[in-house]
């Protein structure tokens, strides 16, 4: 939105956060500890309800965000397989992964979120932002959300975050680039086998994961099994799962759950921000182009742009010129991603093009951001 004039002091909050997951409430709770009154509103009626991602926290998230060790499982080794399903194993002695139980991850993030002096609002749908309004005045539905629409006055806010996934409706209200890479996640949570250890395993299948991987990982009360693909093709859990079943023996096994979303692929957005609005997490396509990882950066960044959002609304740069500067060049990852795309490491190990060694380098960069 342009032309809306300079921030104002009499807003009903500092900030309003769109999306109660990993980068809006790491925003949310560094904007509160800075001092600013915030809300977050989440269309989801509580924290949780719906999952759309595997919640995989690597070593970085973690150091950025600690969670009490009932909602982890700490997995300390990789196994990449081939089509045929040889492997290498992958293992560094100070590096880590997380398996979380996700809903209550997110509802212990909702919590201390809200212990830091933000409000946050469940079944509370944005629906836009009323032009022209000085300050920003967000319309929304239902009684949950505590805005209003039609000629009420709603919420007002001095600067709002976008963090409302890779399908921003912040975004195209704001008419900021929006994610057009995308892959399709799919997974189904099996009831856990004790003897499936403390190994994160990633398959190369072009076949049932053209695009991406499939994977399984022993989690806190559930073993994930999943698959990322190509946008315009099915992820067929159940096949795969017959495909890994002699591995793992999940025929056996009783499904608990099935979730799925969307993974942007395309780097950083060009544009990512405007007047009093920034994009951050899924929104603003702050996901590894080559991993697909995203929650590490959704952290560091929802923080990062919680303070210099706050600097901003004293006087200091936009928030979005600080983010921009500060988030890394993935050139390399990007040319990763198009040559997993056009050059499928499959059917490059199958023309010898690839040696086994190399790839058990490459797959050792990927994991643990670089070879031994």
């Amino acid at each position: 939105m342009t032309g809306i004039g300079p921030l104002q002091e009499s807003a009903d909050y500092d900030l309003v956060v769109v999306g109660a997951g990993f980068a809006g409430l790491a925003c949310a709770r560094r904007a509160a500890e800075r001092g600013l009154s915030v809300l977050v509103v989440e269309r989801q009626s509580e924290p949780g309800e719906r999952i759309h991602t595997t919640g995989i926290l690597v070593k970085e998230a973690w150091d950025e965000w600690a969670a009490p060790q009932s909602l982890v499982r700490r997995i300390s080794r990789v196994r990449v397989y081939d089509p045929s399903h040889r492997f290498v194993e992958l293992e560094r002695d100070a590096y880590f992964f997380m398996a979380t139980d996700t809903a209550g991850l997110m509802r212990h993030l909702v919590d201390e979120t809200r212990r830091s002096g933000a409000e946050v609002r469940f079944g509370a749908l944005y629906e836009g932002v009323e032009p022209g309004r000085i300050p920003l005045t967000l319309a929304g539905s239902g009684a949950a959300s505590g805005v209003s629409s039609g000629d009420s006055p709603g919420v007002t806010c001095r600067f709002l975050v976008g963090a409302d996934g890779a399908r921003s409706r912040v975004a195209e209200s704001f008419g900021l680039d929006r994610n057009r890479r995308l892959l399709k996640g799919v997974e189904w949570e099996y009831e856990p086998r004790s003897g499936d250890g403390d190994c994160l395993h990633c398959f190369i299948d072009p076949e049932c994961a053209p695009g991406y991987i499939g994977w399984v990982v022993p989690g806190v009360s559930a073993t994930q099994v999943g698959l990322a693909v190509y946008r315009d093709r099915r992820a067929d859990v159940q096949k795969f799962s017959a495909k890994i079943d002699h591995l793992f023996g999940l025929s056996g096994r009783r499904v608990l759950e099935k979730r799925g979303g969307v993974i942007p692929v395309g780097g950083l957005l060009r544009n990512f921000y405007a007047d009093r609005v920034l994009l951050v997490g899924d929104a603003a396509g702050m996901v590894s182009p080559l991993t697909a990882g995203g929650i590490h950066q959704a952290y560091r960044f929802g923080k990062l742009a919680a303070d210099a959002l706050a600097d901003h609304l004293d006087g200091g740069p936009h928030p979005g010129a600080v983010l921009r500067r500060a988030y890394p060049n993935l050139a390399l990852k990007r040319a990763a991603r198009w040559g997993f795309d056009h050059l499928p490491v499959a059917r490059a190990l199958k023309a010898g093009l690839l040696g086994w060694d190399l790839f058990e380098r490459i797959a050792e960069t990927v994991f643990f951001h670089r070879p031994r």
